[in-house]
């Protein structure tokens, strides 16, 4: 299939909306790459002493939490460097990943620290991922690390979790 298409919009003028298919994956991607590379990056997260390049814009995109820190005349607002409490690097690296990419490997090893994460920083789609990846786990299997997980979704507000879908 073509990476474009063209729609008409009036035939008598000849205008025509063309949109790329792949522009916004690869923009996305670029950013991604620039951030793992360190470069353009305009803000360093910390978290458990691990430091993460990031680019205000992309973050403010993803979180109310950061779009709130990042243009409410807050000290993060021009600081390079701002220190995330109650976050591990753990979850912070895959929060990141998730908002740079649209995806998440979660594994009950780091699932915790990714909840706590995506709660704090207000990811609601990685809460929305990581809420139907404890509702199929725990529809599965039953054990203590898991009951913990949902304790801990219970905790975190997951919608899912009280409207019953758990249970």
């Amino acid at each position: 299939s073509p990476t474009y298409r063209c729609v008409s919009r009036e035939m008598l003028t000849g205008q025509r909306l063309c949109q790329s298919k792949s522009h916004q994956d690869l923009v996305l991607a670029a950013l991604n790459q620039q951030r793992k590379d360190g470069l353009l990056c305009d803000v360093t997260l910390v978290a458990s002493e691990q430091k993460f390049h990031a680019h205000k814009a992309v973050l403010a995109a993803c979180s109310d939490y950061f779009r709130a820190m990042f243009s409410l005349c807050m000290l993060e607002s021009e600081a390079d460097e701002v220190t995330l409490q109650g976050v591990t690097g753990v979850g912070l690296k895959h929060a990141l990943d998730f908002a740079y990419t649209g995806q998440i490997l979660l594994e009950p090893a780091v699932i915790q620290d990714v909840l706590s994460a995506g709660s704090h920083l207000q990811l609601l789609e990685l809460l929305s991922l990581c809420s139907h990846y404890l509702i199929q786990v725990h529809t599965h299997t039953h054990t203590h690390t898991h009951t913990n997980t949902i304790r801990l979704m219970d905790t975190c507000n997951i919608m899912e979790f009280h409207s019953g879908a758990v249970g």
